[in-house]
């Protein structure tokens, strides 16, 4: 498990308000392998980009189809991977 503290000072240095990276903290550094991974890299480089892909769904095409950040597309990667019905049932009815 990354250090939470460590998250939440990086995004609060990328313009995060306290209250919304601390709420958001807490759900990242839970993050499943390999998406931690991928976490440590943006937090590392604001300007890291790798894709992960699982349920049909990848994390560049959350950025681009729903506009996205990086940490967000890798929660609902999380989500996909942990409950994907729930989260594909939930991205479908999103889709408009």
């Amino acid at each position: 498990m990354m250090e939470k503290k460590y998250i939440y000072n990086v995004l609060m240095g990328r313009g995060y308000n306290a209250y919304s990276a601390q709420l958001v903290t807490e759900d990242l550094s839970k993050l499943s392998d390999p998406l931690n991974d991928y976490l440590l890299s943006w937090l590392n480089d604001e300007s890291y980009n790798g894709d992960f892909e699982t349920n049909g769904y990848s994390i560049s095409q959350l950025q681009t189809e729903r506009r996205m950040s990086y940490p967000a597309a890798l929660l609902t990667m999380d989500w996909l991977m942990k409950e994907p019905e729930k989260a594909i049932e939930s991205l479908n009815r999103k889709i408009k």
